[in-house]
């Protein structure tokens, strides 16, 4: 009785979910990177970099949005946005550059 008040924190178990949802973002924010800044020569893969979060970056976002909804974690939270942030990041990419080159 003298614990009663002590709230019992719950024991988080690791989920795959959150780990692949946040490995998706950063293999795509690591390509990006890459093809801003070229320190590693990908010429097979031209522009595939910027383009590849069109597509893999939802994927990422909707199992973020599964693991969120199971059982609230801030790292899948945290996947969620990373993953979203990368989805724009092309959009934004074609829009400034038609904006300051004039394509």
């Amino acid at each position: 009785m003298v614990n009663s008040n002590v709230e019992v924190k719950k024991q988080r178990k690791d989920s795959i979910l959150d780990e692949i949802s946040i490995s998706f973002a950063v293999v795509l924010a690591a390509l990006v990177l890459n093809f801003l800044t070229g320190l590693i020569s990908l010429n097979k893969l031209e522009g595939l970099p910027i383009v590849m979060p069109l597509v893999l970056a939802p994927i990422g976002a909707i199992i973020g949005l599964i693991e969120y909804r199971i059982n609230k974690y801030k790292l899948s939270l945290f996947g969620i946005i990373f993953n979203i942030l990368m989805f724009l990041v092309p959009i934004f990419y074609n829009i400034f550059g038609t904006l300051i080159f004039g394509v």
